[in-house]
């Protein structure tokens, strides 16, 4: 299922990393078409490709309070936790910069 946190990841002080994100913007990523249609079957190595096309950061936006990509991608990284590693290389990208 793709809501679930994997098996292998860490606690957050003591609970699911997921739940650092508040239980109804946890819920709008959720229902969202971009959450259902990109982020579903991401793995560590495609979450990078979906990373670099994002235009902005941000949280929710419009009426409706819509999660923004941004927001999707980092409940997809509290989900299957990538290493340290990755992230750092993530962060040090200076072509997605």
């Amino acid at each position: 299922m793709a809501n679930r946190t994997d098996t292998q990841a860490d606690t957050v002080h003591g609970t699911n990393p997921q739940y650092l994100v508040d239980r109804i913007i946890r819920n709008k990523i959720y229902n969202d078409a971009y959450w259902k249609e990109f982020c579903f079957g991401l793995t560590t190595e495609s979450l990078i490709d979906k990373a670099a096309e994002i235009d902005y950061v941000g949280g929710t936006y419009g009426g409706r309070r819509r999660p923004a990509k941004f927001l999707c991608l980092f409940l997809k990284m509290l989900q299957i936790q990538p290493d340290e590693d990755v992230i750092l290389e993530y962060i040090q990208q200076p072509d997605l910069k």
